[in-house]
């Protein structure tokens, strides 16, 4: 096992810390790779050879030299029974023999410590590499089962997925650690179910047999969220399915969902087909709602539209209410009624005929809602 350079760095200054001696880290082939020292690095000698060799502390005095090597001792580093370095500590040999033992578990520690921190570091990246690809319709089915494989993840178990993004402006955290250990410390423990993490939104598969309640089980997390950034995060939740292939379709519906929850400002959680509304709008594909909405205001500017806009949505606040509708609006009822009047005129839907007024809500929500997508 190779030991990373930077790695190596950081273990000689901490150890640097401790002793007044100066410090080397030699790789298993007696090279120095980190050094307090600089213009040590990248020398080498049979000194630190021999300790991998023999997997004994070496002394160097007058009286036991090595070619390239100063006096002190150089002492094998141990992981998992084997030797993935050498410490050597340069000085008086009756001077820091005494320190031998003590930096050898000290490095030891160390390196296990790096060397965790290297693992999970690298199963999470698999991890994520692993829920991007089962969020595509389409996949490399080898790459897929290599990480499954690796993670000791069973892809054909019954799995829904849950979307997480932030409410309101600057979505994104300044980092994603922070985030990630609150959804590790509520995952971390489950046997079945995934997740990533990223500054701006967490991807979740979750497991039936893990999670029986998801609604519950986000929404703790949510409250987590909330109390450690201050900040809202909605969740959206698709559908169960039974086979890694479909996962995209349970992803796609947990997307819609949240983007339908960041849309209508609900700081919430939702599962799909609790979406009534929106499934409808958010399920329309993009071009054609764009068409259906320049049909509908057809030779109208965005400054029309926006007026019209308004007028109807005090219309639709008072369900249908002239007298109120104008109250809230600060006009005479008389002057909301030609306002309505013209909107029946520039677009050739009535607001107040029930099935012109159902083709106006659904074409000022999807232009609403594709300026959102957009943004």
């Amino acid at each position: 096992m190779d030991i990373d350079p930077q790695i190596a760095e950081t273990i000689v200054s901490n150890i640097k810390g401790v002793i007044r001696h100066e410090i080397n880290l030699f790789d298993t082939s007696g090279t120095i790779i980190a050094s307090t020292d600089k213009s040590r690095v990248g020398t080498s000698h049979d000194g630190a050879r021999l300790a991998v060799e023999t997997k004994q502390t070496v002394s160097i005095d007058d009286e036991h030299q090595f070619e390239g090597a100063r006096n002190g001792i150089n002492v094998p580093v141990l992981f998992n029974g084997s030797v993935v370095a050498v410490i050597g500590i340069t000085g008086r040999r009756e001077e820091v023999e005494p320190f031998g033992n003590v930096i050898k578990k000290m490095t030891e520690i160390l390196i296990r410590e790096n060397l965790e921190q290297i693992t999970r570091f690298d199963q999470r990246m698999m991890t994520a590499n692993l829920i991007n690809m089962l969020t595509l319709r389409q996949y490399d089915a080898g790459f897929v089962n290599y990480l499954a494989s690796a993670l000791n993840i069973d892809l054909g178990r019954r799995r829904l997925a849950a979307v997480g993004r932030f409410v309101g402006a600057g979505a994104a955290v300044t980092t994603g650690d922070g985030l990630h250990a609150i959804f590790q410390t509520r995952c971390g423990g489950l046997e079945h179910s995934m997740f990533s993490v990223t500054a701006r939104e967490a991807c979740l598969f979750l497991d039936d047999a893990d999670v029986p309640d998801p609604i519950a089980f986000l929404g703790d997390i949510q409250a987590d969220v909330s109390k450690t950034f201050h900040r809202q995060m909605s969740f959206g939740v698709g559908r169960p399915t039974d086979q890694a292939d479909s996962y995209w379709r349970s992803y796609g519906e947990a997307c819609r969902t949240v983007d339908w929850l960041l849309f209508s400002h609900q700081k919430n959680v939702s599962s799909y087909d609790d979406l009534d509304y929106g499934m409808f709008i958010s399920s329309i594909p993009g071009d054609d709602a764009e068409r259906f909405v320049a049909h509908v205001f057809e030779g109208l500017d965005d400054h029309e539209i926006d007026d019209f806009h308004t007028t109807f949505d005090a219309y639709t606040r008072h369900n249908g209410s002239i007298i109120h509708a104008a109250e809230d609006l600060f006009l005479h009822k008389n002057t909301l009624q030609n306002r309505l009047n013209k909107i029946a005129r520039k677009t050739g839907y009535n607001p107040r005929v029930l099935k012109d007024y159902s083709v106006l809500d659904a074409a000022f929500t999807l232009r609403d809602y594709l300026a959102f997508r957009q943004a």
